[in-house]
């Protein structure tokens, strides 16, 4: 039985597979997100260390993995004049789903549970960013309502730092 629930340090042999995955496929796309070793499990460790690290799976299988953030994003004050949502708001960090459940929906799901805890937690909107190059991803935020705002710059150990800030108002 498929459940949505907080990752446990328990998970974390598979949800690095999920990551290894989606790094994979990224790959195959010519994306260079996620390619220089990110996100290590140190990061998804300190994720799950403070509940914002969220898992699909069944049974012990995890299918797809997302830190659901409701501490501000230090790098959206770049585009601060561009948001529309006004107060808290949730950011979606760490996305990926593996390949088995790649066009089951679970993302789509994922982006309905983030929008479901941040309607819990009296946020105005969900925000996200991901690669400039990442075609399929800026697809599927737009499809699910999600509005381009701007751009944003990381440190990325190598690759490109850009990434493009999308929004959807709860």
């Amino acid at each position: 039985m498929e459940e949505f629930r907080r990752a446990e340090a328990r998970d974390m042999d598979e949800i690095m597979r999920v990551v290894h995955e989606a790094q994979a496929f990224m790959r195959t796309l010519e994306i260079d997100q996620w390619q220089d070793g990110y996100p290590e499990p140190e990061i998804l460790l300190a994720d799950i260390a403070i509940g914002q690290l969220y898992v699909f799976a069944e049974d012990e299988r995890v299918h797809a993995v997302a830190a659901l953030s409701l501490e501000p994003e230090p790098v959206y004050g770049e585009i601060e004049d561009a948001w529309q949502g006004k107060g808290p708001y949730l950011t979606i960090h760490r996305m990926a789903t593996d390949d088995a459940a790649r066009g089951r929906g679970l993302a789509a799901r994922m982006l309905g549970q983030a929008e479901r805890i941040a309607a819990e937690h009296g946020c105005g909107a969900v925000r996200v960013d991901t690669h400039t190059g990442n075609a399929a991803m800026r697809r599927f935020l737009e499809k699910h309502g999600f509005v381009y705002r701007g751009i944003v710059h990381y440190y990325v150990k190598k690759g490109d730092p850009v990434r493009v800030a999308y929004e959807k108002l709860m």
